[in-house]
């Protein structure tokens, strides 16, 4: 009789505490701490996320969020890499990814099975990823970072400070953002001094509702002396643009991604389909169609500002010197 009465208090214990739980707010779980001391940043969500040790094992899924780290710690503390890294029209990362294993082929997810493998210490990801899969990831105890995916470049900054906080080097952080800002500096001071007209460039992209008003081309843009034609037609980034619109733009020259050796996207297909448009018969920047590494059409990371003077270079001759173009760091 004594025994059942201890059992039945244990029970009614147990209920009492789960019950007391129900209606509090979520918080996210997290993987038991063994090494150094935990700590919280607040992630670009507003979500508080606890990491339990000074992480040594980065997992990130897009070549963006990769440079962005790279920047800030070296490639042995990085758990994966993007099938990105190692596109040469691509990636300022070729030499730092090379060794690192596994690979994520992948533009939008990080496969479970691959994150359990790994067990990182903490997972850094775009906000363009869906909930569903950064709740999962949670819910099986791992930190997850979230970092806005960049528009401009004070998105840039932000998102290596919040990195740069997230595995503790904020030192290193703060010597990619000078860099950036010295580059910038360097940018503004060159372009000031030109008074012509400045010349209007349409991207030719198979992403056609990428480019317009609020995207970071246009930032590129805007920060290379450059009219980018898609904006200035009133299109937003996620509009559509037409063929029309493109006419109405009348840039003087285009802008296309040079041809990969492995156009698995068929971007050079939608190329050419696009530009012999009879619609666009006669268009003046048919004589002018100027073919850009990617790394520069399609930059939001620290290097965007080698992506701003190489579009410069395009609009105007050689007037910056890219011979030091490679991946800013800050260690």
């Amino acid at each position: 009789m004594y025994y059942r009465k201890i059992k039945l208090l244990v029970s009614l214990f147990a209920i009492v505490t789960l019950l007391s739980g129900c209606g509090k707010p979520q918080e996210q779980k997290q993987v038991p701490a063994s090494i150094g001391t935990s700590y919280t940043v607040v992630d670009s969500q507003g979500t508080k996320v606890t990491i339990p040790k000074k992480p040594l094992k980065i997992l990130s899924q897009s070549l963006t969020f990769d440079t962005m780290i790279l920047g800030i710690v070296p490639p042995e503390r990085m758990a994966a890499a993007c099938f990105l890294d190692q596109e040469p029209d691509s990636s300022y990362i070729i030499e730092e990814t090379k060794n690192i294993k596994p690979v994520i082929h992948s533009f939008t997810s990080i496969p479970t099975e691959l994150v359990i493998q790994i067990k990182p210490d903490v997972i850094i990801l775009p906000s363009t990823n869906k909930p569903e899969m950064i709740n999962a990831f949670r819910d099986l105890g791992y930190p997850v970072v979230v970092c806005k995916t960049p528009r401009n470049i004070e998105d840039i900054k932000n998102d290596i400070k919040l990195i740069a906080q997230t595995v503790q080097e904020e030192d290193a952080g703060r010597r990619v953002i000078a860099e950036m800002d010295r580059q910038m500096a360097d940018i503004k001071a060159t372009l000031d001094k030109r008074t012509g007209k400045k010349p209007v460039a349409m991207l030719v992209s198979k992403m056609t509702n990428y480019g317009g008003k609020g995207s970071m081309f246009d930032e590129l843009c805007n920060n290379a002396r450059v009219i980018n034609g898609i904006a200035a037609v009133g299109i937003n980034n996620g509009e559509k643009l037409t063929k029309e619109l493109v006419v109405a733009a009348d840039p003087d020259f285009f802008l296309v991604s040079k041809p990969k050796v492995n156009d698995v996207a068929k971007a050079e297909e939608f190329k050419q389909e696009f530009l012999n448009d009879p619609a666009l018969e006669g268009m003046r920047a048919l004589k002018h169609i100027i073919p850009i590494p990617n790394k520069y059409l399609y930059s939001n990371s620290q290097n965007c500002v080698w992506a701003i003077k190489g579009i410069a270079n395009y609009a105007y001759g050689d007037v910056f010197d890219m011979s030091q173009e490679k991946l800013i760091k800050g260690y």
